[in-house]
């Protein structure tokens, strides 16, 4: 279990810094000699967030009738290679799809079942430095693809996966999710589907379960982004920055109050069901942090509102502002030229690639 931390500070400094007329509140403060950023309130832009960011969209994905190839399931996943390819996962139709920069139809793979190619319970894709295609096949089964959509072979990684990042150095990191409480875990691959060793950190968050109960929730856990592996907590808002050795070097906090998660308990088993979510996160130009927001408010029973948001911190790792995204609409992935790939599911499910205008 992971060892908690000591929350004795160091030293504290009281910032503002001034950005035009807007000014940022918080503080900067270590934590066991870890660097702290913790803001408050709206952020720098606030309430002007509006004006500040606008969406672009420059091509879309899915249709509600017409191409059998463009009417998506309600699960959608995406990856981009480098030349803006574009690969969508249809999780419940279980079919991996390429798509040109233009958005042309290019092939088709998999199928539901347990063959070669086939996929049980796909849940992301990814492309290799390689150039393959690999999708995760719920919870141990990774396929590889080459880029003409020909199925090449089926890892198995002899245990539990949630979700998978290529690293510079050659080694697969894993995502996994821990047993005896609800958390995070990850572990270091190589690219042969080989254990090499442990991430040197986990994190831990609700009551003791039974040894063979565990998971988690949301899209919290780890993210590698441009060198770096982002924690994002699921029951507080925090983000850690690890080196691709699990040495932490900072935490981004914010100071909005998170709903923690309901965990009930049947007779088969457990279930917890998440009230709000922070996470995943990810960069822009390389320097600006995302990270999405989920809130859900109960209206009535069985009725809840699901709101999206797209929180910015800039370089320093201080808080901008809260972008609110349109109704069921999440951010999926961002590509090497800094186009945006949302996944919506309203009035149906399709991808929209935009771009980021800044003022």
């Amino acid at each position: 279990m992971k060892r908690l931390a000591c929350f004795a500070l160091v030293s504290i400094v009281v910032i503002s810094l001034c950005c035009s007329k807007e000014k940022w509140h918080g503080s900067i403060y270590k934590e066991q000699g870890v660097t702290v950023i913790d803001s408050e309130g709206s952020g720098i832009w606030g309430a002007k967030i509006n004006e500040k960011i606008t969406f672009k969209e420059n091509l879309a994905l899915g249709v509600e009738e017409g191409e059998e190839f463009l009417m998506f399931h309600s699960e959608l996943d995406v990856a981009v290679d480098f030349e803006l390819n574009i690969y969508v996962l249809d999780v419940r139709n279980h079919r991996l799809l390429k798509f040109d920069k233009n958005g042309n139809f290019i092939w088709k793979a998999g199928r539901k079942g347990q063959g070669p190619g086939e996929f049980r319970n796909p849940s992301e894709v990814a492309v290799s430095p390689a150039g393959e295609i690999w999708v995760l096949d719920l919870p141990t089964l990774i396929h590889l693809f080459d880029a003409q959509g020909k199925y090449q072979q089926t890892m198995n990684l002899m245990g539990r996966c949630t979700n998978f990042y290529f690293l510079p150095d050659g080694r697969l990191f894993i995502n996994r999710t821990t047993r005896g409480q609800m958390g995070f875990a990850a572990d270091y691959y190589s690219v042969e589907g080989e254990f090499l060793e442990k991430f040197p950190d986990e994190y831990r968050f609700g009551p003791n379960l039974p040894n063979w109960a565990g998971g988690s929730i949301g899209g919290g856990g780890y993210h590698f982004l441009d060198g770096k592996i982002y924690m994002v907590l699921p029951e507080k808002y925090e983000i850690r920055e690890y080196d691709l050795d699990g040495n932490l070097l900072e935490k981004i906090k914010r100071d909005y109050i998170l709903k923690p998660p309901v965990l009930k308990k049947f007779q088969t088993g457990y279930i917890m069901r998440a009230l709000n979510v922070i996470g995943p996160c990810f960069l822009y130009k390389k320097k600006m942090l995302l990270n999405m927001l989920m809130l859900v408010e109960e209206k009535a029973e069985q009725e809840v509102e699901v709101k999206f948001y797209l929180d910015f911190f800039n370089e320093k790792g201080r808080f901008l502002g809260s972008y609110k995204l349109p109704e069921e609409t999440a951010l999926n992935t961002i590509d090497h030229e800094d186009n945006f790939y949302f996944v919506q599911q309203l009035p149906f499910p399709r991808i929209v690639r935009s771009t980021l205008e800044l003022r």
